[in-house]
């Protein structure tokens, strides 16, 4: 991630925050249990093309299929000493995208570097904070967790916060699956819609012939 180790710095050292590193695949940043940020710099819109933009909206559209809430920053371009200050200019997006994004309940967000965009997700993770919607377990797992964080990962409509709350709310994955909706709702830290969603999933692909081996053997 560019300009990733200065921007960890400053969550931490000015703004206090808890900041882990995880290999999250589908997106940048995992600010609560419903929010996911993706972060675009100018750099990487000068490189836009068509296909570049389509990656960006196919990125937003699997958050959005995970997440809640999902926020966009887009992070002007750092200047080095002598270069010539280059404003964001918002007509790199076009303004199709912008509309569709906006449609979508992506909020999107302007930064002028990566320090203000520390300061921009501490924002984000305190809202969440107040609204009772912080990360609040651990975001290590060991032994059998990893492999009931895989299979919990493979479910469709299962972002890794999610599964990671589900490793630390259900005792196997065979408590998961005879869950109610109200208990998912509870223990994996998701939305009505969303625990149903799940809820569906795990009694569609969830019987005894479908199951991965690694799931059969945690819920034994």
């Amino acid at each position: 991630m560019e300009q990733g180790p200065e921007l960890l710095s400053c969550l931490r050292m000015q703004h206090g925050m808890t900041a882990q590193l995880c290999s999250l695949e589908v997106c940048h940043f995992i600010v609560s249990n419903r929010m996911a940020v993706e972060r675009q710099t100018q750099a990487e819109a000068e490189v836009g093309s068509c296909k570049t933009q389509q990656g960006l909206m196919d990125r937003i559209q699997g958050l959005l299929g995970l997440f809640d809430r999902v926020c966009l920053i887009l992070e002007k371009k750092p200047t080095r000493s002598g270069d010539t200050l280059r404003p964001f200019k918002r007509s790199q997006y076009p303004d199709s995208m912008m509309s569709a994004l906006i449609q979508a309940g992506v909020r999107l967000l302007f930064s002028s570097g990566p320090r203000e965009t520390a300061t921009l997700l501490a924002e984000l993770a305190r809202m969440e904070h107040r609204k009772g919607r912080a990360i609040t377990v651990p975001t290590e797992v060991r032994g059998h967790q990893q492999l009931a964080l895989n299979f919990y990962l493979s479910l469709p409509c299962v972002s890794y916060i999610t599964a990671l709350n589900m490793c630390h709310g259900f005792q196997s994955t065979a408590h998961l699956i005879s869950s109610s909706i109200e208990s998912l709702m509870d223990k994996a830290c998701v939305s009505h819609s969303r625990a149903k969603e799940i809820f569906c999933v795990l009694r569609t692909i969830c019987n005894t012939n479908m199951l991965p081996n690694s799931a059969r053997k945690l819920g034994q």
